[in-house]
Parts: C-alpha cells; structure tokens; sequence
C-alpha cells in the first residue's frame, strides 16, 4: 500500500524535468533504511530478538506521524468540481513499449538486486570467500564481517549510480541508463559467482551496485513519463511494483534450488542472464524523456 501509493505521489507531484532526480532521492532514502536497519537491528537483536520488531513498529509509527503533520494541509485529491483524471489501467499500459519494457526490468531487477543478492550472496560469502580451515567462531566472525563488507560496497555503488543517472537522466533521456545499468548490473551479477576472493567480490559488487544505481531512477522516471500527471495511474503502478516483488520471490526460491544441484556460479549466472534479457524490450521500446522531446520537436 505504502509503495503503490509514494509513488503515485511522486509521479503526480515531481515536474517532469526533475523526475529523475526526485526518484533518485526517494531511491536514496529507501538505500538509506535497507542499508542501515540490518546494521542496527542487528546491534539491537543481541539484547533480545525481540527488540528490533518493537524499534521498527515505533519507527512505522514516527514515519506516519511525519507524514500525517507535512501532508495534512495539502491538497492531494482533486477539488470538488474538477474533471476526474482517467484510470489507466494496465491493459492501457500495455499498448505502451516502455511500460512493458519497465514491467520486465522491474522483475529483473526485483529478482536480482532485492531478491538473490540479499538471499544468496551471504551464503556465498559464508561457502566460499572465508577459509573453512578456520576454527568456528573466526570462521562465523569472518563470514558476517563478508557478507556484510559485499552489501555495503554494493550500497555504496548504488548510492554513486542513483546519484549520477538521477542528476543526469532529466537531460540525456532515460533509455541510456535503464539499457547500461541492466547490462551493467548483469554482467557484474554473473561474474559474482566467479569470485574466489574477497577483493574480487568487492569489485564485482561495486560495479553492480553502480549498474543497479543507475538503472532505478531512471526506470521510475520513465514509468512516471508513461503514465504522466493526466492521468491516475494506480493500476499501472501496482502492476509494475507487483513485477518487482514477484521477481524477488521467485528469484532467491530458483537461485537456491540452482545452489543445491549445481553451484552458486550457475546461480549468479543464471540471474545475470535474467538481468541481461530485461534490457531486450528496451531496444525497440521509446525514449519516454517529455523534456527531450520537446527539445527535439
């Protein structure tokens, strides 16, 4: 409900010529939270487990409040009297080469970058970067400073990409960052699993997290585009944020089932592959960018 509804916020709200720029922010703060609460609940969780569930629900709790006191005097229905904006329904968007195109990223990405990174790069991590020579407390010690080092650095990438591509996306066009950072993000995901290192997987996780940064805001930016400010386009964006969580379900179940009668090579490389397909729809899809249009035009 949450998700459906910020960004139908800020498809309605953002001008066009900054739409990247505000996904870009509203990317930074989720990085921000999916980033920082492992690492306190974590600190947290070794007072009791049931500690981080009671600090999250008052932080839910904080975060609606916040919203409630900025947003409670402002208009975001329309008046009474104004025309009903159309309901584009995601039959409607499907006419559209770029919605469906952004309907295959949003499940590539879900599946890769929320899914299987955050599900099987730990076990990864824990199976072949740490010696297993090592006495068991080193080797539990070694496996989460790992694992945790390979999220960070892909943060901190991710971070350096939405960064970019949200400053830059509002003038060069969208299609440039979704097609390189879905090449980007795919090739460094299939290489993950050829990491036998540490400093490996740092590299292959940086240049991933860069590649996923900036895929993101401009992905949002051009489903913005599509569905535009005329319209109501609740349908179309619960349809586009239903790809992304389907992709992150289904992706860690497949990408485990890989682990178990294969390797975690085969894993990685299978969703680098799913990664790399996505960027296909976008070779015929159009450049949604309005502003770039109208520079053409």
């Amino acid at each position: 409900m949450f998700t459906v509804s910020a960004v139908a916020l800020i498809v309605r709200l953002a001008p066009p010529s900054i739409r990247a720029r505000v996904s870009s922010a509203y990317a930074s703060a989720f990085l921000i939270g999916g980033v920082g609460g492992p690492v306190v609940g974590g600190l947290l969780g070794g007072l009791s487990l049931r500690v981080p569930f009671i600090v999250y629900s008052v932080a839910l709790l904080l975060a609606a409040t916040i919203v409630f006191v900025f947003l409670k005097d402002a208009s975001l229905r329309p008046k009474p009297g104004d025309p009903v904006l159309p309901v584009m329904t995601v039959r409607d968007g499907w006419r559209d080469g770029a919605y469906r195109a952004s309907i295959a990223s949003a499940f590539a990405n879900g599946w890769a970058n929320f899914g299987v990174r955050n599900a099987i790069l730990p076990l990864f991590a824990a199976a072949v970067i740490v010696d297993q020579s090592l006495d068991q407390a080193t080797r539990e010690t070694h496996q989460a400073l790992v694992a945790g080092t390979a999220l960070a650095v892909f943060a901190a990438g991710n971070a350096v990409g939405l960064t970019f591509a949200g400053r830059t996306s509002d003038r060069i066009g969208r299609k440039p960052y979704i097609l390189g950072g879905l090449v980007v993000s795919g090739l460094a995901t299939a290489a993950t699993g050829l990491a036998t290192n540490l400093p490996g997987l740092i590299a292959f996780s940086v240049v991933a997290g860069i590649g996923a940064g900036s895929l993101n805001p401009a992905l949002q930016a051009s489903l913005a585009d599509v569905v535009g400010r005329e319209r109501n386009g609740g349908p179309a964006l619960a349809a586009f944020q239903m790809s992304s969580d389907t992709g992150a379900i289904i992706g860690p179940v497949l990408a485990g089932l890989l682990v178990d009668r294969g390797s975690f090579g085969l894993a990685f490389a299978a969703t680098g592959v799913i990664t790399l397909l996505a960027a296909i729809p976008w070779l015929r899809a159009r450049e949604t960018h309005p502003v770039r249009h109208a520079g053409t035009a």
